[in-house]
């Protein structure tokens, strides 16, 4: 058994209004969380359709459990779950409602079924407000609704279109929290996010497309780990305004200087560590140095590098 368990291989979509995504090249391994992230119009809503069998794509393969999307759409169906991007209930409808409706649509009846609404209700915790018409949902329970539907069935493998679209920070918590559980369980997820700082407590994987292309593809705490860019240093200082910029520029290795209040926060060429000399730098000119640290990379340091470069292409 393969341990890719959903790869995409030279895919492109090529639309009549001269509009072309891809290559979109990806690998997702079995059991873990991707996440996949890039500007609105860079293709993720249509590398999912595409994935799912909901679009043919122009060109190139893609392979889910073994399966063809273009050719075996309905057995693909048979074991994955999948979220549309804002998704729209009849607002008069209870989640219990769509849920029942979800549950027989994939051969549910009877007490099979009221087991299975009970449990995806209780996995989304929105058991205390089954009953509510859903016209008056927050968005946040909108999306776990959607959520809930899309687990359904137990699938084996979750596509989930920007789960976290719109939600205030407590929803984004609680999804979060969703989806930590169906991993535990086993799942394999593939998730759109905008939501850099959630992706990466989430997600072990990551997929950054730009302008059409993924630029950036690898497990989140290797892409982390793994600063080709030097390190940065962040030094809090009582008196910034004894610090000249210029000084700083000139201690060796320094490659760029970001001065926001108390807070100096330089980056060093690759293979420098000049956390010394900049403290002895600071400690002379009597800015009245209180810490020093190295400034971890984030997701969202990583997204902007790929910006700038898919900008220079």
């Amino acid at each position: 058994m393969s341990d890719i368990l959903i790869e995409v291989e030279k895919l492109y979509k090529r639309y009549r209004d001269g509009v072309v995504v891809g290559p979109i090249t990806l690998r997702t391994p079995r059991g873990v969380i991707y996440g996949l992230v890039g500007p609105n119009g860079s293709g993720k809503t249509t590398t999912i359709r595409c994935m799912l069998g909901l679009q043919r794509p122009s060109s190139g393969t893609i392979r889910i459990a073994d399966l063809d999307p273009t050719s075996q759409a309905k057995e693909l169906m048979r074991i994955t779950g999948y979220s549309q991007e804002l998704p729209s209930f009849p607002p008069f409808l209870t989640a219990r409602d769509i849920l029942k409706i979800t549950g027989k649509l994939k051969g549910f009846s009877g007490e099979e079924l009221r087991r299975e609404v009970s449990r995806v209700l209780d996995l989304s915790g929105l058991v205390s407000h089954a009953d509510r018409s859903v016209g008056g949902y927050s968005k946040g329970m909108l999306q776990r609704l959607a959520v809930a539907q899309a687990v359904m069935g137990d699938p084996e493998i979750l596509i989930l279109d920007e789960p976290m679209l719109g939600v205030d920070p407590a929803a984004r918590v609680q999804i979060r929290e969703i989806l930590l559980e169906l991993k535990r369980s086993g799942k394999t997820i593939l998730f759109s996010s905008h939501e850099l700082y959630e992706l990466e407590r989430v997600a072990d994987v990551v997929g950054m497309i730009y302008q059409g292309r993924v630029m950036v593809e690898g497990w989140v705490r290797e892409l982390l780990s793994n600063n080709t860019q030097g390190m940065v240093v962040e030094a809090e200082v009582l008196r910034p305004s004894l610090v000249p910029s210029s000084t700083i520029k000139s201690i060796e290795g320094v490659q760029s200087l970001e001065l926001d209040g108390s807070r100096i926060r330089v980056q060093f060429a690759e293979g420098v560590d000049g956390r010394e000399r900049l403290a002895e730098e600071l400690v002379k000119l009597g800015a009245g140095l209180v810490g020093l640290r190295i400034v971890n990379r984030t997701l969202e340091d990583l997204f902007m590098e790929m910006v700038r470069r898919g900008a220079n292409l």
